[in-house]
């Protein structure tokens, strides 16, 4: 038996002020049945020595500070290590909503045949607080695996793993930038049991240092180019055809679309027709300026967040789908 319900798992690398934003609301929220479990890639910036102090005060229950290689190496560190029954993913520069991570959680827990939880996820700039976009297009992707089993990418952020169910999706992949991505696409190939939470369970701040960002840094899409190669290799009605590869991997089709994307807006309007207008964008109720000292200024941000995920929960009851039909797998 499981010595704990949830393991929150998280790492991190170099960013302090951003990590003790996120420890701070974490041990708040953290109950008796659940662990913290950190795992540091030997960062320069005194996170070695804030964590130890967490630790030795019995504050967090697990942490490991060494030389790692990249995110998905940590998150595996943390995952083998986990005592929880459920794994949840913390990023150490992002807000989550722990009253949801608990339905989630209690759903999950009496729902044994499920392997996997997602839910909602907003986005806030960190300079640009008045604004939260909504990642509108991961619930329609939710929606055609449910319906169809398609297979499709998801955010990383509001991940609940069952600790058990690892056999079936595996670790994360240590050689992609875009850990999530590739799991989420490995997972829906999969005969795995995925979840869904209408709550808002995250909330992604865009920063300087977001891994998307860095990613992106050469002028290039790197992101878009490595999440094509992920959806080539695990999405089995691509195939090897000449039509395979102009429709999915040369780009024509994008280049086309471009092109004639301004032709269809005045089109649509023309005809007063309803069209993808991209994610949905939601004002989070912040005016004025933001702090200028850096560290006030990061608990402003991350106190913005909390209360926008408060607000959104609280106007919409939280309902969960998931295939009612699937046959429970035993993992012992």
């Amino acid at each position: 038996m499981a010595e704990y319900t949830l393991s929150y798992v998280l790492t991190t690398y170099n960013k302090l002020p951003y990590l003790q934003q996120v420890l701070e609301r974490l041990l708040a929220a953290r109950q008796p049945d659940e662990e913290i479990v950190v795992a540091d890639g030997g960062s320069k910036d005194g996170t070695a020595e804030y964590l130890r102090g967490l630790y030795e005060a019995g504050q967090i229950q697990q942490f490991v500070s060494e030389r790692d290689k990249g995110e998905a190496h940590g998150f595996n560190k943390c995952m083998l290590m986990a005592r929880g029954e459920l794994i949840k993913l913390i990023t150490d520069d992002d807000a989550f909503s722990y009253p949801a991570i608990r339905e989630a959680k209690e759903f999950m827990l009496a729902h044994p045949e499920i392997d996997v939880m997602s839910g909602n996820t907003g986005l806030i700039d960190v300079d640009k607080p008045g604004t939260a976009t909504l990642y509108d297009d991961v619930a329609d992707n939710f929606q055609r695996w449910l319906s169809s089993k398609a297979v499709i990418w998801m955010i990383g952020l509001p991940l609940l793993i069952r600790r058990k169910s690892l056999a079936l999706t595996g670790l994360f992949h240590t050689g992609v930038v875009q850990v999530d991505t590739e799991f989420t696409y490995r997972i829906t190939s999969l005969n795995a049991n995925l979840a869904w939470s209408t709550a808002m369970l995250s909330v992604r701040i865009e920063n300087p240092q977001s891994n998307f960002r860095v990613m992106n840094q050469r002028g290039r899409n790197a992101s878009a180019e490595e999440a094509k190669r992920m959806r080539v290799y695990y999405d089995k009605t691509i195939g090897f055809s000449f039509r395979d590869f102009v429709r999915h991997q040369s780009g024509w089709i994008e280049v086309v679309k471009d092109f004639l994307r301004p032709a269809k807006r005045s089109l649509f309007n023309l005809l007063h027709l309803k069209q993808y207008q991209g994610n949905q964008a939601m004002p989070t109720g912040f005016s004025g300026a933001l702090p200028t000292e850096p560290a006030a200024k990061l608990g402003a941000v991350f106190d913005l967040c909390d209360q926008f995920m408060v607000e959104y929960n609280a106007q919409r009851p939280t309902e969960f789908f998931y295939k009612t039909d699937q046959v429970t797998k035993v993992l012992g």
